[in-house]
This record gives structure tokens, sequence and C-alpha cells, in this order.
């Protein structure tokens, strides 16, 4: 049930970026322990060795060049035509982990000039990046850079290991009964994220029969893939959080239910962190014994391990 990820390989495997170097990120490290990675480096790919000239992204008639300022060599379609023939033979992948600011790798993080100007004008995506993007629309793509964002990371994380959950159950789904447990499990993730595709997700499995368990499969995999665009607000977390308080409510004594409705309120107006209500809510379904709960990956959607504040130093 490991995430198949694509990493840049500079990311702590191999010193494959321009100047020989290697990038040392902590949380990359600490992810490997529990993905698989799919190295890669589209400029080493297409021959450009190592060390080498540093490229730059220069926009020309509302499109974008790779070019070498030294050489004014134009790596554009080199890069394009691998990105491509790389991006179509990927199977089974459920994120991308790539290298920031890099022209080839960069995640809305790459500079971006115009002809004959020193100075950037501005950031776009590297256009490896680009490509991943177009061909996998639904699947995160990151870079290390961004995932240094907290809220960031903890989506991304959310998104590899739901994707990848769904693909292990999807491949070894026999009966519709497997199909149904998923989704009772994913319900109030499903409805932090997106409560209209949960409804949709809910009427596909219930008329199962119609289509047949093949489609149902298909058609359950497309909307639940597009079911995580956005990142949740804290309200939205608090509307899932009220849903599973009702499941307890009543065995709950005056003084506990004031205590709940008064962090529900401190975590609205940013004076606790929406984590601090999570776990204060998910321990009562452990001491009721709620099953239902227990098992929501709503609570932990992904290793415990991974749930870590990274200082912006360790970066």
């Amino acid at each position: 049930m490991k995430p198949n990820i694509v990493i840049s390989e500079c990311i702590n495997l191999k010193p494959v970026r321009y100047n020989g170097g290697i990038v040392n990120d902590e949380f990359a490290k600490k992810l490997s322990e529990y993905v698989n990675y799919i190295p890669v480096c589209p400029e080493v790919a297409i021959g450009m060795g190592v060390p080498r000239n540093p490229v730059i992204l220069i926009e020309k008639d509302n499109d974008i060049k790779m070019i070498d300022p030294q050489t004014q060599k134009d790596y554009t379609d080199q890069i394009i035509q691998f990105s491509q023939d790389f991006l179509k033979n990927l199977k089974d992948i459920d994120g991308f982990l790539l290298k920031s600011k890099s022209p080839s790798c960069g995640v809305k993080s790459a500079k971006k000039y115009i002809q004959n100007n020193k100075v950037a004008v501005g950031k776009t995506n590297g256009l490896f990046a680009q490509k991943v993007i177009e061909n996998f629309p639904d699947i995160p793509v990151e870079d290390e850079g961004r995932l240094k964002d907290n809220n960031i990371r903890r989506n991304f994380l959310v998104k590899i290991f739901s994707f990848s959950d769904l693909r292990y159950t999807l491949q070894n789904t026999k009966d519709i009964n497997q199909l149904i447990d998923f989704h009772k499990r994913y319900k109030y993730l499903l409805m932090l994220y997106h409560q209209t595709n949960l409804k949709k997700l809910g009427q596909i499995v219930a008329n199962w029969k119609k289509i047949g368990l093949e489609e149902t499969k298909i058609q359950y995999e497309t909307i639940f893939k597009k079911s995580f665009h956005k990142t949740p607000s804290v309200r939205s977390h608090i509307n899932v959080l009220q849903h599973i308080y009702g499941h307890f409510s009543k065995n709950l004594s005056k003084k506990e239910k004031e205590y709940i409705q008064n962090l529900f309120e401190k975590a609205i107006n940013k004076k606790i962190d929406i984590s601090v209500v999570i776990e204060y809510i998910k321990g009562f379904a452990f001491r009721f014994e709620n099953e239902y709960l227990m098992v929501q990956k709503y609570f932990e959607p992904y290793p415990h391990d991974l749930n870590l504040t990274f200082s912006e130093d360790k970066f």
C-alpha cells in the first residue's frame, strides 16, 4: 500500500544538480520510509551532463523556452519530448515531489525571464513540472520548497496516501462490499474536502448494480481523485468534527459539551491549531469504542510519524 512517488533525483539520491550538488531534504528523507520513490532528472536524461551550464526559462511570444544563456542553446524541444515519453509510460503513480526553483522541475517557483533581460520578471512551472500537471491533473504535484509549508505538506500527504489506498483497494476489489468499506472509512475525509462529491460517490456505490462493478470502480476513482483539489478551511474541519461529535454528544456531561464548543470557537479564531481539536475529539471515539469512528481516515489519513512540524532551518 506504499504510495508511488516520482521524485527529482537530486533530492537526497544523487549529486546530479547543474553544479554537481545534491539537495539534502529532511522531509523527503523521512517520507522515503513510507513510499516507493521513482527518481528522475530530466536534464541529465537528455544528456546535459554533470556539472553543466545552468539553464533559464525565457518567455517569448507567449511561449516558454529553456535556454543555456552562455551558449544560447535551446533545450526546450528535448525536455518536452523526454517529459512526454517518460510520463506516458508511468503507471500507478500517486504523486510527484520535484526540485524547487528548477527550470525543469520547479512548481510555481522557477524564475522566468524575458529575452535579453537579466532580471527575472516572474515565476512559473519548470517545463517537466508543467507536463506533469497537464498529464496528471488530479495527482498531487509539489516541490520540496513548497512542502516547507505545514498546510501544503499535510494536504500532500493526505492525497498521496489516500490515492495509494484507493489504488490498492480497486486493484483488489472483487466484491462491492470491499468498496463500500473503503467509502465508509473515507466518509469524513471526503466531507472535509468535497461534500458534493461525497454524495456522488455514495450514489455510485449504492447504484452499482445498474452499471456493474468494473464501471463502478472507474467512476468512483475518477470522482474520488477530483475531490481533493481545494485546501480545506478550519470551518470545514469544524463542520466535520461537529458531525462526528453528534455520534457521542448524548453521552457527555454539560461541562464536556461546553468545553468542546469552546475548543471549536478557539480553533475558528485561530487561538489553537485545529489539530488539537481533532485529537481531542478522536479520544472520544476510543473512549466510547465507536468502531465506525475509530476507522475513519479523517483522524489519521497518513502515518502518524509524518505528522511533524519541521522548522524552517531544518530544510
